[in-house]
């Protein structure tokens, strides 16, 4: 019964449905032409990458350092020397002594008297001994020849005398001869112990005056060398103070020459990095504004791909409205001819099936079935379509809604159907699903 109904409904309805059909063939046909004429444009022709900035680093030029100051050495004279002082002995003068006559010796025998005074008493008692025989022989009455031998007697007595006067005089000349002899002796000892004297006196002085020379001339010698001593050993310190002064200030100055190169490197090497530095963050500014004009452009170029993207889209959207309207004024007119035939029941479940196939995908998707019963994803029953992220796989995830809220309502994630391999696209009731199973993006509401 209620296929006849059916079938009786497609009959009185089948003019309006014909008429659909031909305004949902040419709604078709202008938005397929419009579709046609549309020509996106590459917003990325003769876009550039950004140009960085490269900087070529600053070399800091070491300091050289000169050759090192060399000591001059201190110029250390001859050696003073000194003359040798000689002497010139002093001659004694003796021309005072006495000599010979000049000496006052005298032969004190040479005027020796003959005394005859004992030879007058010889004489004298020799008379009165006389005188006495006499006057004995007088009185003895012995006449005249005891007075001759008295006479005689006095006489030999006499004669004695002259004899020992004699004597005394030869004694006396002998004398005289031995004191003149001893004179001349003493004389010539005189002269000779004059000369010794003299020759002595003359060693002496001359022995004393070359000593007292020598001494004098040590003395100034030793003075001299010790003053040339003196004099070289100031002159070898005063030589070595002032090597030593040369080779201090050389030092000195080699070492503040070291330091002051030392000095102008670091500051070479501080300079060289602080220009560096700033070569570095100039030209990291500069790539800076390099990456940010490159992002400004493709944000621009972005921009206008969306805005091709989005006219693209909506007369997408018109082609798949018109389309989807020509589909279902064909289904519908297809449905009306299955009723008329007698197959009214099974084509209008079917039609009923096609039209509500969508929904069904939607609702399993929701209730968490949509990836083993796939999930609704034709491009053209989409809308608000925004490309968020890719895939590991590199598929490209978009949000989306959909157009007929019976599908789903809100913000969905997934993908298009027409960017993925064929072997995850299920055909239902003329529209794509999705097998979210075979490949590695979630459906899922959001």
């Amino acid at each position: 019964m209620g296929s006849i109904v059916k079938g009786v409904s497609s009959l009185f309805g089948g003019r309006k449905r014909r008429r659909e059909q031909r305004a949902a063939t040419s709604a078709l046909d202008t938005e397929q032409k419009k579709m046609d004429r549309f020509k996106f444009t590459n917003v990325y022709e003769g876009m550039q990458g950004p140009e960085y900035s490269a900087y070529e680093a600053a070399q800091a030029q070491a300091g050289q350092l000169g050759e090192a100051a060399q000591a001059e050495l201190a110029d250390l004279g001859e050696a003073q020397g000194y003359d040798a002082q000689g002497y010139t002995a002093a001659q004694t003068n003796v021309a005072g002594l006495m000599r010979g006559a000049d000496t006052g010796l005298t032969n004190t025998m040479r005027n020796l008297q003959v005394s005859t005074a004992a030879s007058d008493m010889a004489a004298s008692d020799a008379d009165q001994a006389l005188a006495a025989s006499q006057d004995l022989a007088a009185q003895a009455g012995t006449g005249a020849g005891g007075a001759t031998a008295l006479a005689a007697a006095a006489a030999r007595s006499k004669s004695g005398i002259r004899a020992d006067i004699d004597k005394q005089v030869k004694q006396n000349e002998m004398l005289r001869a031995q004191g003149e002899s001893e004179l001349q002796r003493s004389q010539l000892a005189q002269g000779n112990l004059a000369s010794q004297f003299d020759l002595g006196q003359q060693q002496f002085n001359v022995g004393a005056q070359n000593e007292a020379s020598q001494f004098t001339a040590n003395a100034e010698n030793q003075a001299a060398r010790f003053g040339a001593q003196a004099n070289n050993q100031f002159a070898l310190t005063e030589f070595g103070a002032a090597n030593q002064m040369n080779q201090f200030n050389v030092g000195t100055q080699n070492q503040f020459a070291t330091r002051n190169m030392d000095a102008q490197n670091q500051f070479a090497m501080s300079n060289m990095g602080a220009q560096n530095q700033a070569l570095m963050n100039q030209a990291n500014v500069s790539n800076q504004q390099a990456d940010r004009a490159f992002d400004i452009d493709k944000m621009n170029r972005d921009f206008k791909l969306q805005q091709q993207n989005f006219e693209y889209q909506k007369l997408q959207n018109k082609t798949d409205r018109a389309l989807a309207r020509k589909q279902a004024a064909d289904q519908a007119r297809a449905k009306a001819k299955s009723d008329l035939i007698g197959g009214i029941g099974g084509i209008l479940d079917a039609g009923a099936m096609a039209l509500s196939g969508g929904a069904f995908g939607a609702k399993a998707a929701g209730s968490g079935l949509g990836k083993a019963a796939g999930a609704i994803s034709d491009r053209k029953l989409k809308k608000d379509i925004k490309l968020i992220g890719l895939s590991p796989l590199g598929f490209k995830i978009y949000s989306f809604k959909y157009k007929d809220n019976s599908f789903g309502n809100g913000t969905f994630q997934g993908v298009m159907s027409d960017e993925i391999p064929s072997y995850a696209v299920i055909k239902s009731n003329g529209f794509d699903m999705v097998d979210y199973n075979k490949i590695d993006v979630e459906f899922k509401n959001i």
